[in-house]
Formats: structure tokens, C-alpha cells, sequence
């Protein structure tokens, strides 16, 4: 797994289009794992059934399958080219 200490708007809206599993590490102290959901406000986001502010964000771990998906995605976008 990697983790992102930013751009998190970018990486729940990748993470809900490639339907890839996260965990997601709150300020509080409270982590959360799942699937982002089709609920994205400017407010926040939801993983599963639990509502995530974006402030209340610390950080964001990514599976390699994250990783592995968009790659696919770049490279047969390549070969179309």
C-alpha cells in the first residue's frame, strides 16, 4: 500500500471511478476502509456507509490494485495511439 498526505479530492474521485478499495486516516484518530460512494459533496465524501469530511482527512492509503488498474488504463490508452 502507498499513502497520499494530499490531493485528496483527486484521489477519492480516481478511487470511485476505478471502484478500488481504501483506507482512509481521519485527524481524530478514527480509520475507515471501503468504497468511496457516489455521495461527493464540498463538503466531503462518503466510504460506505460512514460520511468523511474533506478536513477531518490526515491521510489516504492506496491499494496496489489502485496503482495496477490505472496503469492498465495508461497503457491500452497507448496502444490506441
Amino acid at each position: 500500500m502507498k499513502t497520499a498526505d494530499k490531493h485528496f479530492e483527486t484521489i477519492v474521485i480516481t478511487t470511485f471511478i476505478a471502484k478500488q478499495l481504501i483506507f482512509v486516516h481521519c485527524k481524530n484518530g478514527q480509520t475507515y476502509h471501503g468504497f468511496v460512494q457516489p455521495t461527493l459533496t464540498e463538503k466531503g465524501f462518503m466510504l460506505e456507509e460512514q460520511f468523511i469530511s474533506w478536513t477531518d482527512v490526515l491521510e489516504i492509503q492506496l491499494t496496489d490494485q489502485y496503482f495496477q488498474f490505472w496503469e492498465d488504463i495508461l497503457h491500452l490508452k497507448n496502444e490506441h495511439s
